[in-house]
C-alpha cells in the first residue's frame, strides 16, 4: 500500500530569498511554494519581497533625468576631440 505523507510546511528567510530569484533546486522550490499556498504568514512575507524587489528593480532601471542630463554634461565637456 501507498503511504502518502503531506510535505513540511515550513522554510527560512533565505529559502523565500532563493526562491524569489530562481535560485532553488527543484525539490526546494516544490517545498518553498507549497508552504507559500499554505501558510498564510509566510504568503503575506512572500508578497511583501514580491513588492519591495518589484520597487527596487523600478527605481534601479532608469535614472532621474538631472542626472541624465549631468552624465551628457560631464560627457560633453570631458571629451577629447
Amino acid at each position: 500500500m501507498l503511504k502518502i505523507t503531506p510535505m513540511k510546511s515550513e522554510c527560512t528567510l533565505n529559502d523565500l530569498v532563493d526562491y524569489l530569484y530562481n535560485e532553488t533546486q527543484l525539490l526546494k522550490t516544490v517545498e518553498v511554494q507549497y508552504t507559500i499556498d499554505n501558510n498564510e504568514e509566510v504568503n503575506e512575507i512572500y508578497q511583501e519581497m514580491v513588492a519591495i524587489s518589484k520597487a527596487l528593480d523600478d527605481s534601479l532601471i532608469t535614472p532621474p533625468p538631472f542626472l541624465r542630463e549631468s552624465i551628457m554634461n560631464y560627457a560633453r565637456i570631458s571629451a577629447p576631440f
